[in-house]
């Protein structure tokens, strides 16, 4: 008999009962062996055994008792999360040492299952049209990606997913993403929970992303994989990928493990470089400082007067070089005692394409991001039936974004006087001979045809944790696993635009904006958090309870203004301020008296500071305020968590889960201008960060049914339904006088989700097996993001009134996959249908004079048009000297649809727009217009990617 049961952590349990064979008797004693593995026990008084601290994987287990024949159970499923219960029959020995070998079953249904959530073992994504941990995600159902490419799990937003890799938080708290990139040849089990989780579980909202990376094992093993591609369509769309170059989209990746000193030390190692050309390419006519392309003969980076032109060249524009590696050594300093020291490194390059510098790429910023994890893991086994974990890590995200690596360096001097032509707008005079000093040199519907990008941003967060998990099988019914973790985390940013050293010249000579300047933004934050749970899963006869709770405390160990209407310090409005040092200022009294005058008697008359601001009304404590900065509160909770299954037959079982979810919001809005810069010019400022900012909450609930419906295939029902609150919003306009305002932000937004997933499943058999899951969901709220509000105001509209469908609600899902195999050849295809997102539609007229009256309708009342796309493996395995291999094909949207990501509002469609009839009647001949107005509306950048094929072989030993 094979069953699974749920359990929380990065390893499995190993459960069950021994009988005699003919008595049908419990067998006392016997022992438990998992071969290959120094990991066993034995059974007690009751004939039962527990055996905690699995690593998951395919196993061969043992039973052996003096007296009665060796059974072997091969092919034993461990995972994470789970139980795998697996009873056993012992025979009399008739034969001295003979032995009984049987390959275990699965069971199709888990019984006791109390959340949805989706495994993928590494067998399984070895198989799969998949490269990247993102391409697995966005697989499951209930999940979303909006315009961006971001993934949103039940309606939530994209930063409110947990992701964990080998038990510890990966999460980078500045945004909510990833820090570290996980590779896919590193991973032994994926696991995605979603709705509902442990108290194991905190900083997220919707779900969880747990990640098991490999271990080394006892004998050397090694494995390659490398593939080559590229994209290619005969659309139009999408220029200069109608040929096929293998060279465009390379990856090789490669791990090596087994033992250094055998039964003691092992290790794990892999390492990848990938690189991809992209498939959005643009036209190089135009040099970044304004000329058409030439031949750079003295690589000065500008036009001399003896270079030639040359032809303009395509160039790509969406392009990635990325490497990664991992380290793990796993020390047995006991039979009951391991020792892990764990390191991954990844660092990437890429650059995004822009519609607007399709003619001229040179001179655009590129992006950098690197990712560093080092962690130790510590685990001692008391017992078969209690361990304990202690994890102890440092993890860190940087991003990076400019030119050139050196902010003076000289090519960002702009060299000649064409340049500030451009700028300035006078005509030059070859220009004026040719086509007459009355032609437009800047017409309308013109792409960039020059650019120096100046912006350069630096930001990191690094995390150190410490975390403890302690887990006891303390009776039959009762496994409680407790535990705490402290993160401590440090922010840094330093975001500017160079300046030029001089306004008195033709030459932009650039210099750094100094520290501290408006023209700079930089900070360094140290938060803390901690959190503790204990959970306990009760097994009582065929009931199964999940029941938790998690208490979370977090610091943000930073300041707000005591006054909010005067919150710069470096600049004050009240003139009374101008006179008070900056230590004055920040340790002043608001009630102490700012200046005297005489009352109608001639008597002294004093007036605090708090005065000047009591025509805002609205701070009536503010003269016993000490201090320009109040310090910001330490937020808690407490959440519970409760789910239970019940099985209803030998082959169907309900499940409920409800759970209270707690996270502090993405650093990013906590942070962000917290010095409250503010100009001298404009109205409207912000949006600044607000490190006072409560916790985002949510309750989520959730009723499922699982049923066995034929031999090998189930079906699975759920309903879900989450109510989220305290999302973070723009705030009410804070009123500095003269007409001036400035925006902070504030919990006030509101979501909920509600849907249905119905799920088929056949486990492969015959050579074939397949899945398809179909969800039904709605996603609403207030605002699908911080700053929609403040972008509202400075478009002139009206704030949010009503409950919305957001960005990325998608009502109807459909995700299928089919798998064939035969004498090894074989084939895995994945399709996914999704309803049209929805997008805010502009009804636009146009006046005689050309002046454009634009009605933006109701936000988010349309449907942008479905989305298919179809993906397959095709594959034939081979062995040659002694390896294993595999040569295949991934064929990524076979079918080169056009799917609509991006649309005009006044049609609704990407390839659509009334802007062009009136660009046509407005502007329809311009000689110095160096692109076609279609050319001007046409965004490839706003559809899928077109079809890509490539070419793999790994091979292993």
């Amino acid at each position: 008999m094979f069953v699974n049961i749920s359990l929380a952590g990065t390893t499995g349990k190993l459960s069950g009962t021994v009988k005699e064979a003919d008595s049908n008797n419990i067998l006392i004693g016997c022992n438990i062996i998992i071969i290959g593995t120094d990991l066993g026990t034995a059974t007690d008084i009751d004939g039962e055994y527990f055996l905690l601290n699995i690593p998951p994987g395919i196993y061969n287990v043992k039973f052996q008792m003096i007296g009665y024949e060796t059974v072997i159970l091969n092919d034993v499923v461990i995972s994470i999360d789970k139980t795998t219960r697996l009873n056993s029959e012992l025979a009399t020995e008739v034969i001295a040492g003979s032995e009984v070998v049987v390959t275990a079953e699965r069971k199709l249904i888990q019984f006791d299952v109390t959340q949805s959530e989706a495994r993928i073992t590494s067998e399984e994504l070895e198989f799969m049209p998949v490269t990247e941990v993102y391409d697995v995600l966005r697989l499951q159902a209930g999940i979303t990606q909006d315009a961006g490419g971001k993934l949103h799990m039940r309606g939530g937003r994209s930063n409110e997913i947990a992701y964990m890799v080998d038990g510890v938080s990966m999460t980078d708290a500045y945004d909510g993403g990833i820090s570290v990139k996980i590779e896919n040849d590193n991973i032994q089990e994926l696991q995605v929970i979603s709705g509902t989780f442990n108290a194991e579980y905190g900083k997220a909202l919707t779900g969880v992303v747990n990640m098991v990376t490999k271990d080394g094992g006892n004998k050397l093993e090694g494995f390659v994989n490398i593939y080559a591609g590229d994209h290619t369509t005969n659309d139009s769309l999408f220029p200069n990928i109608n040929s096929y170059t293998l060279s465009n989209d390379v990856s090789l990746s490669a791990n090596l493990n087994g033992p250094i000193i055998p039964n003691l030390l092992t290790f794990f190692s892999s390492g990848r470089i990938n690189k991809s050309d992209g498939w959005l390419n643009g036209l190089q006519t135009f040099t970044m400082y304004g000329d058409t392309v030439f031949n750079d003969a003295n690589y000065n980076g500008y036009r001399d007067n003896d270079e030639n032109l040359i032809t303009p060249y395509y160039k790509t524009m969406n392009w990635y070089d990325s490497w990664s590696s991992q380290n793990k050594f796993t020390i047995r300093l006991s039979p009951t005692t391991k020792l892990k020291f764990n390191s991954i490194i990844n660092s990437g390059q890429s650059q995004g394409f822009d519609h607007n510098r399709r003619m001229v790429q040179e001179g655009r910023n590129a992006q950098y991001n690197t990712g560093q994890f080092y962690g130790i893991n510590l685990s001692h086994s008391f017992s078969s039936r209690s361990f304990i974990e202690l994890n102890t890590n440092q993890f860190s995200h940087r991003f990076e974004s400019y030119l050139y690596e050196d902010p003076l360096d000289p090519r960002y001097i702009t060299p000649d006087s064409l340049y500030w032509a451009h700028i300035e707008g006078t005509l030059p005079t070859n220009i004026a001979t040719e086509y007459g000093q009355e032609v437009n040199y800047f017409p309308q519907y013109t792409l960039d045809r020059w650019g120096v990008e100046t912006g350069r941003y630096n930001r990191e967060t690094t995390t150190q944790s410490l975390k403890l998990d302690y887990t006891n099988q303390i009776n039959k019914y009762n496994q409680i696993k407790a535990g705490f973790n402290l993160s401590t985390h440090q922010l840094s940013l330093d975001s500017y635009s160079l300046m030029d050293s001089s306004q008195a010249d033709q030459i932009f000579t650039p210099i750094i904006p100094e520290v501290g300047s408006y023209n700079r933004s930089t900070y360094k934050f140290k938060p803390e958090e901690w959190s503790f749970y204990i959970q306990d899963k009760i097994e009582y006869g065929d009931m199964i309870i999940n029941l938790g709770l998690r208490y979370e405390t977090f610091n943000p160990k930073s300041n707000v203004p005591n006054n909010i209407h005067e919150p710069y310090i470096n600049d004050p409005r009240n003139p009374a301020l101008d006179t008070l040092s900056m230590e004055e200022l920040e340790m002043i009294n608001w009630g102490s008296i700012s200046y005297y005058d005489e009352d109608s008697l001639g008597n002294p008359v004093g007036h605090t500071y708090a005065e000047y601001y009591d025509h805002f009304n609205d701070q009536p404590n503010l003269a016993d305020q000490q201090g320009w900065w109040k310090k910001t509160t330490v937020k808690s909770q407490f959440s519970p968590r409760l789910a239970v299954a019940y099985p209803i037959s030998d082959r169907g079982v309900i499940h409920f889960a409800y759970g209270y979810f707690f996270k502090i919001p993405d650093f990013s809005l906590l942070y962000n201008n917290t010095e409250y810069k503010l100009s001298e010019t404009g109205t409207n400022f912000g949006i600044f960060g607000n490190p006072d900012l409560k916790p985002e909450t949510t309750v989520s609930y959730e009723l499922g049914l699982r049923q066995e419906i034929a031999s090998r295939t189930k079906l699975e029902l759920k309903g879900f339904y989450r109510d989220a609150r305290n999302y973070v919003s723009s705030g009410i306009p804070i009123d500095l006088g003269d007409g001036k305002n400035y925006y902070t932000y504030v919990n006030k937004d509101y979501s909920n989700s509600r849907g249905i997933i119905l799920s088929f499943y056949r486990q492969f058999s015959n050579y074939v097996g397949w899945q398809f899951d179909y969800t039904y969901q709605i996603a609403e709220g207030s605002n699908s993001d911080p700053s929609e509000e403040f972008g509202a105001v400075l478009a002139g509209n009206e704030p949010t009134r009503s409950i919305i469908p957001l960005d990325w609600d998608q009502i109807h899902n459909l995700n299928g996959s089919a798998s064939f195999g035969y004498k090894g050849w074989g084939a895995n295809a994945i399709f996914q249908y999704g309803s049209g997102y929805p997008y805010t539609p502009v009804i636009t007229n146009y006046e005689q004079q050309g002046e454009v009256l634009s009605n933006v309708l109701i936000r988010n009342s349309r449907r942008k048009p479905m989305s298919f796309r179809l993906d397959i493996k095709l594959f034939k395995h081979i062995q040659f000297s002694g390896m294993k291999g595999k040569l295949y094909i991934n064929i990524y949207n076979l079918l080169d649809r056009r799917n609509e990501i991006i649309v005009y509002g006044d049609s609704g469609r990407a390839d659509e727009t009334i802007e062009i009839n009136r660009a046509e009647i407005i502007s329809p001949f311009e000689p110095l217009r160096p692109n076609t107005i279609n050319q001007f509306f046409n965004r490839p950048d706003w559809y899928d990617e077109p079809r890509e094929i490539q070419f793999g072989l790994q091979f292993s030993w």
